[in-house]
């Protein structure tokens, strides 16, 4: 009946045509998600209510201006108690999981709502309207109301994936432990790119300092006061993010035999480490725990006056293995391209875009149709190549 009536009606129709959360409860028109203000000046959403004017199946203009609302006393944006069309506080259960505690009379100047749209929306702009001056993405239409309040490891709301609607695409992320092992270029890239999903935990190993070199290759600009007390890269890049999200872990220590264990119990791990030694020592590891990890680098040489070369990533999974040959696991030959370590900030980027790209692929962000086990950018023919 609710579906039918909805479909019936173009003023409920356009409520649920232009996003809005509607249903028929107890023969009440009832509207979920509405933004609003606290006391505490927190942006949450309440639920607006009100019965239908019917004839047989179709509505007819409201007969009462009023609405119930569930939710906290309404406030401006500043924590006062909006009065203006809060009548009273009033118990009206419409049903043991709605609840109206405040009575809304916001009267037109006609008298009566020429239909329910008009009505719904007007209470909908009034509560809104302080919400939207805390927070401008917040909406009362195609908004992931649910996801936005609930307990997170940013320290602000992540509005940019609420606003998209892609919070239970972003939540297959939510409780797994990440490792980023180097914290270099492409290293610190991974970083900026997983901090801004909701993962749980962000374990960071490095036993470096942060220095001039480093910095070059980056995100973000780095002030020669702090390059001057030279910080370990770990606690510098810790600090940077700690401002965005919780869960962040700083080891100031390199990985060898002695505690390589420490990457037990992580969900995925990137290694972003330019010595072969010690990464033979940590994919030995990995591949008999079972954790899976990809593993980047580049190889870039000069040619003439330019740079030429290859940006890879190689996956590794307990399910599949082949591609570890792909990796250079011993002491580097002189000469080897990769012992050359040139670094360029937008290749660090691209690499850690590949990294990042196959471990939400892993999860189910990105859609895909076969896993890529190893691929190369080709630098100078803008090139990939890959192997499933």
């Amino acid at each position: 009946m609710s579906t039918q009536l909805i479909d019936h009606n173009q003023d409920l129709k356009r409520l649920v045509d232009e996003g809005y959360n509607v249903s028929i409860v107890n023969d009440n028109l009832v509207v979920k998600g509405i933004p609003y203000v606290n006391k505490d000046k927190k942006v949450l959403f309440g639920t607006i209510f009100c019965p239908l004017t019917l004839s047989g199946l179709n509505t007819v203009a409201p007969q009462d201006h009023t609405v119930r609302f569930a939710g906290e006393h309404p406030c401006d944006q500043f924590g006062n108690e909006d009065k203006s069309y809060v009548n009273s506080q009033a118990h009206y259960p419409l049903n043991q999981d709605i609840v109206g505690n405040y009575y809304f009379s916001a009267k037109p100047p006609s008298g009566q709502y020429p239909d329910f749209y008009t009505k719904i929306q007007k209470y909908a702009n009034l509560l809104s309207a302080p919400a939207k001056s805390i927070d401008s993405s917040v909406t009362a239409q195609n908004f992931d109301f649910e996801d936005y309040n609930k307990e997170s490891v940013f320290l602000y709301p992540d509005t940019n994936t609420a606003r998209a609607s892609l919070s239970h695409i972003s939540n297959k992320l939510k409780e797994q432990k990440i490792a980023i092992v180097g914290l270099g270029g492409t290293g610190s890239f991974i970083l900026d790119f997983v901090s801004k999903t909701p993962v749980k935990q962000i374990s960071l190993f490095d036993g470096d300092t942060l220095f001039n070199h480093n910095v070059f290759r980056m995100p973000g600009a780095v002030g020669i006061d702090e390059l001057q007390q030279k910080p370990s890269k770990v606690a510098f890049l810790k600090s940077r993010y700690d401002q965005l999200r919780n869960g962040i872990i700083a080891h100031e220590e390199y990985l060898d035999e002695s505690n390589v264990h420490m990457l037990g119990e992580h969900d995925f791990v990137f290694l972003a480490l330019d010595l072969a030694e010690p990464k033979r020592v940590i994919i030995e590891y990995l591949t008999k725990a079972n954790i899976p990890f990809v593993d980047l680098g580049m190889g870039l040489t000069v040619v003439g006056d330019s740079i030429r070369g290859t940006v890879r990533k190689t996956l590794i999974t307990p399910d599949n293995c082949s591609s570890l040959n792909k990796i250079a696991m011993g002491q580097a030959a002189d000469g080897d391209v990769y012992a050359q370590n040139i670094q360029i900030s937008e290749l660090n980027a691209l690499n850690a875009v590949m990294g990042i790209i196959t471990w939400k692929k892993m999860f189910g962000f990105y859609l895909s149709d076969e896993t890529i086990y190893h691929s190369t950018f080709i630098l100078d023919e803008e090139a990939v190549s890959h192997a499933t």
